[in-house]
């Protein structure tokens, strides 16, 4: 049994998507292909645009086998958190071959692989110019680039200046300091680059264009529709509701940053720096208005909208510290295929983490710190789903109710 593993978020899901998922079990020769997604919100820190149910049903429509859930605070964190989380999952099922990810253009595995175990070790000349160039105000890409380029290729350095490498990179790390079996692939991006913001007219269009199209509260557009897989169209079709947006949140956001005014630098990527532009008292005005008040060249729009979350969400970096420390310790299954009933099976003996497939398991088969972990992942939902209602009437599915119709809960 050949075991496939991505790392994906599938906001929305698309025909590259697709493509992604098929090429990955034509180039491993796998059985299954097993997919670790963020939940109700992204690494970005934004909410996805539509629920994490209904995004799953769209993967295993169109190719993956299983879809697990990346717990929150994976999935809203750093890029270095995001992977981390993601491979350890994939890592601690047992049975996990390898690991395909997506790259901008054709690169070789190896430049990957090489480039990451270089960051890993971290040579004695690199940490001194690395800290120097943080210390001068440069942010940690801007200063992490600056340190490697007297020891990496320009190819090499390539990786750490395009976004999408930057995950791929840190998958590699990830898998890298586990010392893991899993054996990573690339796989070359067809269409549209990873931050287009419009759709092409030939090719794959990227996440981001095809959010674009969409608008709060209103149905998918035909040409939204269109640029999906077909058998993902089908099923957004006849869902009826309208998507969600970061803007939906906005008052949360701001009365969440008022209320913990106080307490703002305990949150997880709030510096005491950014907590002081946060506590500013802000004009009434709209999401994007409320961003650029906010914004500075050191913090990021990406970093600023993850502080949101977390700050509404209550995750202090404390707790995300120690959830890091004792690593993942569970895999939550969002949605499975019939025929992937012998891989759930396998992990039954191969997973050296309780593999949930209904919540009300936790309580016997968690410990009380993966039972708090699993909180965030629960109340993030609800959070998500009380927004989806109060500003769009759409009633959405929890955690404990939901069961996906052509799997086995």
């Amino acid at each position: 049994m050949k075991v496939a593993g991505i790392i994906v978020e599938y906001n929305p899901f698309h025909k590259g998507h697709e493509y992604h998922i098929a090429e990955t079990r034509r180039v491993t020769g796998a059985d299954f292909v097993v997919a670790v997604m963020s939940g109700s919100f992204t690494q970005r820190g934004i909410p996805a645009c539509l629920d994490k149910f209904t995004r799953a049903e769209c993967a295993l429509a169109c190719g993956a086998d299983v879809v697990l859930e990346l717990p929150f605070c994976y999935a809203t964190g750093s890029a270095e958190y995001f992977a981390e989380g993601a491979v350890t999952i994939l890592d601690k099922l047992g049975c996990v071959d390898s690991l395909c990810f997506g790259t901008e253009a054709e690169v070789p595995i190896s430049l990957y692989t090489e480039t990451a175990a270089f960051l890993c070790e971290e040579p004695a000349a690199y940490k001194p110019s690395l800290q120097e160039g943080l210390r001068a105000g440069l942010t940690f890409p801007q200063a992490r680039l600056s340190a490697a380029r007297p020891h990496l290729t320009e190819k090499a350095l390539a990786l750490l200046e395009s976004p999408n490498a930057l995950l791929g990179l840190e998958y590699c790390k990830a898998l890298y300091r586990r010392k893991s079996d899993i054996t990573p692939y690339t796989i070359g991006r067809l269409g549209a680059g990873y931050h287009e913001d419009t759709v092409p007219s030939e090719g794959f269009s990227s996440a981001t264009a095809l959010r674009k199209l969409l608008t709060p509260g209103v149905a998918f557009p035909e040409g939204f529709l269109k640029n999906l897989p077909t058998a993902a169209a089908a099923l957004l079709s006849k869902k009826p509701y309208a998507p969600v947006f970061a803007e939906d949140f906005l008052s949360l956001y701001r009365y969440a940053i008022a209320e913990k005014s106080d307490r703002l630098s305990s949150f997880a990527d709030v510096s005491p720096e950014l907590a002081g532009r946060l506590r500013k008292r802000f004009p009434t005005c709209d999401y994007e208005t409320f961003l650029d008040h906010i914004k500075t060249k050191q913090y990021t729009r990406t970093r600023i909208e993850r502080c949101f979350v977390h700050i509404l969400s209550g995750l202090t970096q404390t707790t995300l510290n120690s959830f890091r420390k004792n690593e993942v310790c569970y895999a939550r299954i969002l949605g499975f295929k019939e025929s992937a009933t012998p891989l759930l099976k396998a992990w039954k003996k191969t997973a050296s983490l309780p593999v949930l497939t209904k919540l009300a398991q936790k309580s016997k088969r968690c410990s009380a710190a993966e039972n708090e972990l699993l909180s965030y992942d629960i109340a993030a939902t609800d959070l998500y789903n009380t927004v989806a209602f109060q500003t769009h009437g759409v009633l959405l599915p929890d955690d404990f109710s939901y069961t996906f119709t052509n799997g086995k809960f």
